[in-house]
């Protein structure tokens, strides 16, 4: 069975649903030449702004939290600020960007952020005239302004505020515009219903959060003294849950962004009713940069195989008819833990997480095990959950959902 990767977005067919987000590296016409050539389905260009400070960079900006974990669960911790050029300049590399698009049959997304109602409108009806196929407004980015006007997160997070300037943009051009989204200070719903309403063809969920951290030694701000964003593949259960929300409650196309670090990541994505995938952190502090495409791509040809998906709108969704609300939650069925000895290493941890007295030790053949009361044991899973060697297992009379761990 041949497989089809293919997704419709707002109008526009994207040969794949993997696209390149707005960040370095689709910072200038080269990059996203190799962008195309990697084999995204789309990119969404570095956001241009006509704000001078947005485009002079700090250095350094990117570190990492959490590095024992890298490239598994990590964080990416950085304030890489917008595009660098000059009006001219970005407007020859957007027109060398778009030829590359075309040529490759890649979805030409432009990102960009106003200063004010006429700029937004001017920016928009100038990048559509250039050959836009579509436009994203950025209203989440992390990074503070303190410019005297909202843009970034500050105005995402005002639902009026950013449905102005939707409808400003929407009014101005014939092109899919989307709205980017914050998770900071404002449910990403509540904007996505008002920008909807001002003509958004569809949304981005989410960005980055704003975020401090320290040096130990002096308590300074990391990097340039002030507030960064931060994200990593931590962020995939927070961007699932306003996907499925944003899906079910305005119903307007959407592009997942944020914690999507591996295929399977992807895939949940768009089970959850995203549309498309934008890919950054992954690309960037993965071991093999743009070369992940391809690594995406295999591994969500491969799983469709495997489970016999025709095309990506088969299994677009398939979550959101299985989210229950929190009153109907099955609350009565109970599954007890179970010890497979020829496993268990007799390490002594799980007793530690065992809130119901439920674990004991057991000697077996001069080796201790772990034995579970089964009358004790509550099901609640923590023991499952964090044994090393995967020597206990969680049985009911009902399916249990405990993940794969990654």
């Amino acid at each position: 069975m041949k497989t089809d990767l293919s997704i419709e977005m707002c109008g526009h067919k994207f040969k794949n649903p993997l696209v390149v987000a707005s960040a370095t590296p689709t910072k200038n016409a080269d990059y996203i030449r190799r962008c195309v050539e990697a084999g995204a389905g789309g990119i969404v260009t570095k956001t241009i702004s006509p704000e001078p400070l947005l485009k002079k960079y700090v250095s350094p900006r990117f570190t990492i939290l959490h590095k024992k974990g890298w490239p598994q669960v990590y964080s990416n911790y950085s304030c890489e600020f917008l595009a660098t050029y000059d009006h001219d300049q970005w407007m020859d590399e957007m027109k060398a960007a778009k030829r590359y698009c075309e040529e490759g049959k890649v979805v030409f997304i432009v990102s960009i952020s106003g200063e004010s109602m006429e700029n937004w409108a001017e920016m928009a009806k100038e990048m559509e005239d250039l050959g836009a196929d579509m436009l994203e407004l950025n209203f989440g980015c992390p990074h503070p302004r303190d410019l005297g006007y909202k843009s970034g997160q500050e105005l995402g997070s005002d639902p009026n505020g950013a449905a102005a300037v939707m409808g400003a943009v929407t009014s101005s051009v014939k092109i899919p515009v989307l709205g980017k989204l914050t998770p900071e200070a404002v449910s990403p719903v509540e904007v996505a219903k008002k920008v909807k309403e001002a003509g958004a063809a569809g949304v981005t969920a989410i960005n980055r959060f704003p975020a401090l951290d320290l040096d130990l030694d002096t308590g300074r701000p990391l990097l340039h003294g002030t507030f960064a964003g931060v994200g990593g593949p931590w962020m995939r259960p927070i961007t699932l849950k306003w996907i499925v929300k944003i899906a079910r409650e305005v119903g307007v196309p959407i592009s997942a962004t944020n914690g999507i670090n591996t295929w399977q990541d992807a895939i949940k994505m768009i089970m959850a009713g995203s549309s498309t995938v934008q890919l950054c952190t992954a690309l960037m502090y993965g071991r093999k940069q743009l070369g992940h495409i391809k690594d995406f791509l295999k591994g969500i040809e491969s799983y469709m195989e495997e489970k016999g998906y025709s095309s990506v709108e088969d299994f677009k969704g398939i979550t959101l008819p299985q989210v229950s609300t929190w009153d109907v939650v099955d609350r009565d069925t109970r599954a007890i833990s179970y010890v497979d000895e020829e496993k268990c290493i007799g390490c002594k941890l799980c007793d530690k997480w065992c809130f119901y007295d439920a674990i004991t030790y057991v000697e077996r053949n001069g080796n201790k095990k772990s034995y579970i009361d089964p009358e004790k044991c509550d099901g609640c899973g923590l023991c499952v959950a964090l044994c090393s060697v995967e020597a206990l297992t969680l049985k009911g009379p009902k399916p249990v959902y405990l993940g794969d761990f990654n």
